[in-house]
């Protein structure tokens, strides 16, 4: 019988499967567990570190609020439906506004998982942007531009926010050198 963290990395890897990054020959689950690390390493609460492990379930996945609901509870099947673009809206920079407009409302804690996963897909990203640019950044949006005002706005809101928090510190950096330098 697994324990719960157990339970949960297993189920990533099941709700994952045959799904790959959209830039890299890997599997969806690489990144998920990635994000539930860096939250682990930061010393954030197991539920944050659940719902970090969890958080592209349902925007990614054929599993549901109720899914996850029933296999691990309200606080993190709450978690991760706020962490959840509503992907019935096909425009990029409208779903991300409605997004951020929902990031606003959430309990710190909640936030730094967005941090995580944010972060971590952009270290995804580091040796092909060294190598092909800023355009190899751009998947959803329309062009650099779009992608580039949304990690900015992300960054207002996180500093806005969370204050001596290394993930944020590494976000910082790294938006930086990719939108800002």
């Amino acid at each position: 019988m697994y324990e719960l963290e157990e339970d949960i990395i297993h189920f990533v890897f099941m709700a994952f499967n045959n799904l790959k990054r959209a830039k890299e020959d890997i599997s969806l689950a690489f990144h998920s567990i990635m994000v539930g690390n860096m939250l682990k390493n930061l010393g954030c609460d197991e539920e944050i570190v659940y719902i970090g492990y969890l958080h592209d379930i349902i925007e990614d996945t054929k599993y549901t609020y109720e899914d996850l609901l029933n296999r691990y509870g309200k606080k993190i099947a709450d978690g991760v439906l706020v962490l959840s673009e509503n992907q019935n809206i096909a425009n990029y920079v409208e779903r991300k506004k409605e997004f951020l407009n929902r990031l606003e409302k959430i309990n710190d804690d909640i936030l730094i998982v967005e941090i995580a996963d944010k972060l971590q897909n952009l270290i995804s990203d580091y040796e092909q942007y060294k190598i092909y640019g800023k355009d190899f950044l751009v998947t959803e949006a329309s062009n650099f531009d779009e992608l580039k005002w949304y990690y900015l706005e992300l960054k207002k809101l996180f500093n806005s926010r969370i204050s001596n928090n290394q993930l944020l510190k590494r976000y910082n950096e790294i938006v930086y050198e990719y939108f800002e330098s």
